[in-house]
């Protein structure tokens, strides 16, 4: 098998939420430079003024940890390389063998609001309009890495060996399902 990842295609749209992180991203950056701007034009009489390679480099920094999460959330999706599906949530990435997920194959999904496979508790990741992705405990208890765009057409596999399910928007699932069945 190749070592380059092959990508497979995500159902729906990740820009929109991007899109979303990187508005609800500049509040701490306007919150940073409002809070400096005040400490430095109201500061008491005969006292220091702020340093002003502070007053630069905090909300540079700021700037540059949000650019860092648009980034790895714009970069998401569902690879295989190496006999791995790989998933990259946005906030850390997932390996798991193939071979891991034959036992129990793929199986279609709507995660509504009833159903027993619906992300219930998050664990380490974010969610936005149109987009759960991370780390989460499903409603029916099980751990699940979940990128899923699309809560009607969602791809559910299982791992036993690493006590992991994993809830996936595709495109195709038939190519992942191709893929499983083979290895």
């Amino acid at each position: 098998m190749s070592l380059e990842p092959r990508a497979l295609p995500l159902a729906g749209d990740l820009a929109r939420p991007v899109r979303w992180l990187a508005v609800l991203s500049i509040l701490p950056l306007a919150i940073v430079i409002g809070v400096l701007a005040y400490v430095t034009t109201h500061g008491k009489p005969g006292q220091a003024p702020a340093p002003w390679p502070l007053v630069i480099f905090i909300p540079l920094l700021v700037a540059v940890v949000q650019a860092f999460f648009v980034r790895n959330f714009a970069r998401a999706g569902v690879f295989v390389a190496e006999g791995d599906l790989i998933v990259r949530t946005g906030v850390g990435t997932q390996r798991i063998a193939l071979s891991n997920l034959r036992k129990h194959g793929l199986r279609r999904a709507d995660v509504g609001s009833g159903s027993p496979l619906r992300p219930w508790l998050r664990t380490r990741g974010g969610a936005l309009p149109g987009l759960e992705s991370g780390w989460f405990r499903l409603k029916n208890g099980e751990r699940a890495v979940c990128l899923v765009l699309d809560r009607k057409h969602v791809s559910y596999l299982r791992s036993d060996a690493d006590n992991l399910s994993l809830l996936l928007s595709l495109r195709d699932p038939d190519a992942l399902d191709a893929l499983i069945a083979r290895r």
